[in-house]
């Protein structure tokens, strides 16, 4: 059954749901419109309350299960398997290698002791707490009655509402997802100056690659003569920075105390988010004329239509939550930065949870003849900045 497709078969599906749960009683399949009234009277006669718990139960699977609005950054989402409640990550931290007394101390009188023991340094980080919203929507008695009439207007009640909620919530979670990265961009943006590796300055490279006597700047690039040129330098720019983000190193991370694990991010596990507008050029004008192109394969690689603000597509403007030099977490500085590219990020850079979600009904209210459905959700927002990531500016 689908919210937004909700032929009569399938209300009359969900209508012998209801009166099976409604009243045990199994075997009415209505096959015209007498015989679905005939039901819905049947079925109303078992008490409006009983009706709607069912009602609600089924409202609550479908609205789970089919979205007619698919959120973007769906890929930041993570299960409770893999990040969900407490949440305490090990990272192993590299040790000195030790001098081979075999070679260099046979000494005679003097053992090799091999059972030294080396505990290892190690970086835990700890990732707790989450966050808590309601939504709700109201249901009036004569409504409900009223859509029990006809199979049409059963499926008109149940879509219209439904939809209604599930739509917005949909877009709950991508803004709350979109913020999850943006915070991320800027927390690597504030940061730029103790880690220079993780900010590239598209044109300013270029610029210094290429040598033009007339420097390009984010208006001019995208005029016909400088298109294809400076697309097509920016793609193997990613595939650059792409490849070396598959190296075990400690480049493009956050360092604790000094020190952080060595890293390296694998194609399959890299997320490379770049504006629509330029993925959509990269696409059709570079793509097609080169086979170079492994990172924008096998990497999960979005289009962004925007960052924060739709009217303001490139830019991104908050105080970042960050880490300090000890790993503990501070807001960082105000970052208003225009001409944001885009961002390639390890899978466990952003992660984004939902810890609970849940529908509930109340009963009716006995004097105004509504009853309210309450929508509630608890979700974990995480950024590892020990984890690689890059942003790309166009500046």
């Amino acid at each position: 059954m689908s919210v937004n497709n909700l032929a009569i078969e399938d209300v009359r599906t969900l209508l012998n749901d209801l009166h099976t749960q409604v009243t045990g009683f199994q075997g009415i399949t209505p096959t015209s419109t007498a015989d679905f009234i005939s039901m819905a009277q049947a079925t109303l006669a078992a008490g409006t309350d009983k009706v709607w718990n069912a009602l609600q139960i089924q409202l609550a699977r479908t609205l789970f299960a089919s979205r007619p609005y698919t959120r973007k950054f769906d890929g930041l989402l993570a299960d409770d398997l893999r990040w969900g409640g407490i949440i305490q990550k090990v990272s192993y931290l590299d040790s000195e290698l030790t001098t081979d007394e075999a070679v260099y101390h046979p000494i005679d009188g003097q053992s090799v002791d091999q059972w030294i023991q080396k505990k290892g340094d190690i970086l835990v980080a700890r990732f707790t707490g989450s966050d808590a919203y309601q939504d709700w929507i109201t249901i009036y008695d004569s409504a409900l009655r009223d859509a029990f009439r006809s199979e049409s207007q059963l499926g008109a009640f149940y879509a219209a509402k439904m939809t209604e909620l599930n739509n917005k919530w949909e877009q709950y979670i991508e803004e709350l997802n979109r913020m999850a990265l943006t915070n991320f961009m800027a927390a690597k943006i504030d940061a730029e100056a103790t880690y220079p590796e993780g900010v590239v300055h598209l044109l300013t490279e270029y610029n210094t690659d290429t040598g033009l006597a007339t420097p390009l700047t984010a208006q001019t690039v995208y005029q016909p003569e400088n298109i294809r040129g400076f697309f097509q330098w920016v793609r193997a720019r990613i595939n650059t920075l792409s490849r070396r983000m598959t190296n075990r190193s400690q480049l493009y991370q956050f360092k604790v105390n000094g020190q952080t694990p060595n890293r390296h991010t694998p194609l399959e596990n890299q997320k490379i988010y770049l504006l629509s507008d330029a993925l959509d050029i990269i696409d059709t004008m570079v793509n097609a004329n080169t086979y170079h192109d492994e990172p924008l394969v096998y990497a999960d690689v979005q289009g962004v239509d925007y960052w924060q603000a739709i009217e303001n597509p490139d830019q991104i403007s908050l105080e970042p939550a960050t880490i300090n030099g000890a790993g503990i977490a501070v807001t960082g500085n105000e970052v208003t930065q225009s001409n944001v590219f885009g961002v390639i990020f390890d899978e466990d850079a952003v992660v984004t949870n939902v810890c609970e979600e849940r529908l509930e009904s109340t009963p009716l209210n006995a004097r105004g003849l509504y009853r309210n459905m309450w929508l509630t959700a608890r979700r974990q927002y995480c950024n590892d900045l020990t984890e690689k990531g890059i942003v790309l500016l166009l500046d």
